[in-house]
């Protein structure tokens, strides 16, 4: 154990946080701080919530790269339930307001995934026609609201260009950088993950380690082993503040002096591009929101 696990250690051993389960640090180009508890090790596999709607943010990218799609093209070409004038606003919805949570879509969210809207949407066999049935509550772009909805229409767009979301992130993604990831729970042909209350059948599971592959190829401008995976471009506007929210870019949650992914539980990655660091946490999930930012913000 080197001095900045000891420290860590420490940090834990005061913060009285019995959930958290890993702290990898990457800095400068290696492994710095490897810590586990509660007899998890560098081999365990937390499912990683949210952070997969970053991950998605990705797919969008890589896609986007290739001309699969584009930011601002309007999701109606994509989508025909949002071409058929049930709201006069679908038309105005583009891709960039699914990205940042803009779409103007009403919400009502409810604690956690207990959501009446999540509910009866999963009940009514056909997710997209579902949403694109709820009315445009705001002009889209112009408000933020952190809401499924959203990530659920890019999903759809994704397996709409590619011919299946998960494969083409996988490939695009997941292989090049060594990561491995059991197919995303998708019911209804739309994939979604992670699935709401459905511990068991929710697979979007990958290591700490496997996680800081995601903040390294941000951090490495989209390079990985010298192959373009990303584009510079992309990962500027995604790590860019949007207009209708200053902290939240496309899918990634920005700070002062970071940006990063945040899932459900304790689940993060944080990019620090000033200091060429990056911290990733896992924790256990419990009925509580519960969030461990005092302990990747320490000085660790």
């Amino acid at each position: 154990m080197n001095e900045r696990e000891k420290h860590i250690h420490e940090i834990m051993a005061s913060a009285h946080h019995p959930q958290v389960n890993s702290i990898v640090i990457w800095e400068n180009g290696e492994i710095r701080a490897e810590c586990y508890f509660n007899g998890h090790h560098g081999s365990s596999r937390h499912n990683i919530k949210s952070v997969v709607k970053s991950i998605l943010s990705v797919g969008i990218g890589i896609a986007q790269d290739e001309g699969l799609l584009r930011a601002d093209d309007r999701i109606s070409e994509y989508l025909p339930e949002f071409a058929q004038q049930r709201d006069m606003r679908h038309r105005m919805i583009r891709i960039r307001h699914l990205l940042t949570m803009s779409s103007g879509i009403f919400w009502q969210g409810g604690v956690h995934y207990h959501c009446p809207m999540m509910d009866a949407m999963l009940r009514s066999g056909d997710w997209i026609d579902y949403i694109a049935d709820c009315k445009v509550k705001d002009v889209p772009g112009t408000h933020y609201l952190y809401k499924e909805f959203d990530v659920i229409l890019l999903s759809a767009i994704l397996t709409k260009v590619t011919g299946d979301a998960f494969d083409y992130i996988s490939t695009k993604l997941f292989q090049p950088l060594e990561i491995h990831n059991d197919r995303w729970w998708h019911p209804a042909g739309v994939y979604y993950s992670p699935a709401p209350d459905r511990e068991s059948e929710s697979v979007s599971a990958l290591t700490a380690k496997e996680m800081i592959r995601i903040g390294q190829l941000f951090l490495q401008n989209g390079i990985w082993n010298g192959n373009r995976i990303l584009s510079g471009e992309y990962i500027r506007s995604a790590t860019g503040p949007s207009p209708a929210n200053p902290g939240y870019g496309f899918l990634w949650w920005l700070g002062k002096g970071w940006y990063g992914c945040r899932g459900f539980g304790g689940q993060s990655i944080t990019v620090f591009p000033d200091q060429n660091k990056i911290v990733v946490m896992q924790a256990s999930v419990t009925d509580r929101p519960l969030s461990y930012e005092d302990i990747v913000f320490a000085e660790l």
